[in-house]
């Protein structure tokens, strides 16, 4: 699935909600609690091809087969393989029977993930963006693409049919959830997206600092809060209009929650979602001011450890978010999952964009972000020092990771708040990746990618930088 957060050069911003559904007839008689973990059972209805061309298509300046066409290059004639990409294969191999469609499509003819270096090329999927770029987003989901896909699931054990791939809704552009963190406003996404705690945390960050807190501390509490509270009063978007949605950061709520922390209380809860998931996320800027900040996620790693045998994707698992106790992304045909994930978008005084920003890692999302968001707007630090910085992400079972590099000082004070730590080497896997643009001048943008994972940063010439023209443009 796919989300974004659009600021457009005239100071419109939006959500464009893309969030999938469980297939219709699922129900947790067909699905145990295995198989929403791993296998064609576990996938959601995919709505990043709906959401990326829908996008283009009311936004986009450049021609969907111009748009596509990197990709399709990309798939065809490959990239060499990253140190991370084959840790990921080897990781994911145990999943996948010899001669499986998941086998050829990752593993060398030995049956071993291919070498550091080695050009990895994915013809299948070369070919599928083609036929997108031909035929247009409706084959993926009325066409042949949707047919081979129904079958693939009807073979294979699948929940998904031909029915749930033709009546998949476009995505929908919904009001920013809308924070403030030391006077700027700070735009996220609203649910079943992750903004509430992004934007909460930051805010009972502030307060906690501001009653003697160290800030690392604070953070760890905050999100552990957060967090808890998700798990008591789940944000499903049915029950949120905008009265909830602005009550779910508001002052009086952070202050309610940060005199129960410094108190030393906390709500017992049932964790429902746990800590795996990972994601990709991208930030994209024009010179004309227009913005972008997007999350893509399969959910876990290789999603479903499933691939389609002759259309090359890789099927996501996002079912396995979705509990199987009463709760308002339970299990169900058509439910929605929850998700973590938070484009984010930080304003200046006058408004201008400040800061863009996203991450990928699950509730390592919220962690990743306040640190840097934080780190740039408290002590003035560079997108890229505030990225690179050692992190403490805080869990709901007491536990604190602490990443290599944290002085000694902050892991005691994290003891002595009752945290049990558990370490971590500097600039782990396990603590996310963060992508984002700075604006420390107008008009003077810097990017920066995580190096706890594979990412870069590209620069591209005025002509072709633009992906979303000014409002109205086509």
């Amino acid at each position: 699935q796919t989300t974004m957060l659009v600021r457009l050069a005239g100071g419109r911003t939006f959500a464009m909600d893309g969030h999938s559904r469980a297939p219709m007839k699922l129900s947790r008689r067909e699905v145990s609690s295995r198989m929403q973990e791993t296998g064609l059972a576990s996938s959601t209805v995919p709505s990043t091809p709906l959401s990326l061309l829908t996008a283009q298509r009311e936004y986009g300046r450049l021609a969907v087969s111009d748009a596509i066409a990197p990709a399709i290059v990309l798939a065809r004639e490959g990239y060499a393989m990253t140190r991370l990409q084959r840790t990921l294969v080897r990781w994911s191999r145990g999943s996948w029977e010899v001669g499986s469609p998941e086998a050829r499509a990752f593993l060398d003819t030995n049956g071993r993930p291919p070498a550091v270096g080695r050009c990895f090329r994915q013809p299948q999927l070369a070919r599928t963006l083609e036929r997108l770029r031909d035929h247009g987003v409706e084959d993926f989901y009325h066409g042949e693409i949707a047919r081979e896909i129904a079958a693939d699931m009807a073979a294979r054990g699948g929940c998904m049919t031909a029915r749930d791939l033709a009546t998949l809704r476009p995505p929908v552009e919904r009001e920013p959830l809308r924070g403030v963190y030391r006077g700027h406003e700070v735009l996220s996404l609203p649910p079943p997206g992750g903004g509430v705690q992004l934007l909460l945390g930051l805010r009972l960050t502030e307060l906690l600092e501001s009653w003697g807190v160290e800030p690392t501390v604070a953070r760890a509490l905050a999100a552990r809060c957060v967090f808890e509270e998700r798990e008591r009063w789940p944000d499903h978007p049915a029950d949120c209009d905008r009265s909830v949605l602005r009550w779910l950061v508001s002052d009086g709520r952070a202050n309610m929650l940060a005199e129960r922390v410094l108190e030393g209380h906390r709500a017992p809860v049932v964790d429902s979602l746990g800590e795996s998931g990972n994601t990709t996320h991208l930030c994209a800027a024009d010179a004309e001011g227009n913005v972008v900040t997007l999350t893509q996620s399969l959910q876990s790693v290789f999603g479903a450890k499933r691939v389609h045998p002759s259309l090359g994707f890789v099927y996501n698992n996002y079912l396995m978010t979705c509990p199987r106790h009463p709760h308002p992304y339970r299990l169900k045909g058509g439910g929605i999952p929850q998700s973590n994930a938070s484009p984010t978008i930080v304003l200046n005084k006058d408004v201008s964009v400040r800061l863009a920003v996203g991450a990928a890692g699950s509730r390592r999302i919220t962690t990743s972000l306040m640190r840097v968001i934080t780190g740039i707007m408290d002590r003035g630090e560079s997108l890229s020092t505030a990225i690179e910085a050692p992190r403490v992400h805080a869990l709901l079972d007491g536990r604190a990771w602490i990443e290599g590099g944290a002085d000694e000082a902050t892991a005691r004070r994290l003891e002595s708040r009752g945290f049990r730590l558990k370490r971590f080497g500097p600039l782990h896997y396990k603590f996310g990746a963060v992508q984002g643009i700075e604006w420390r001048r107008m008009g003077d943008p810097r990017a920066a990618a995580d190096p706890r994972r594979d990412g870069a940063v590209r620069h591209a010439c005025t002509a072709l930088a633009s992906s979303l023209g000014t409002e109205g443009a086509r």
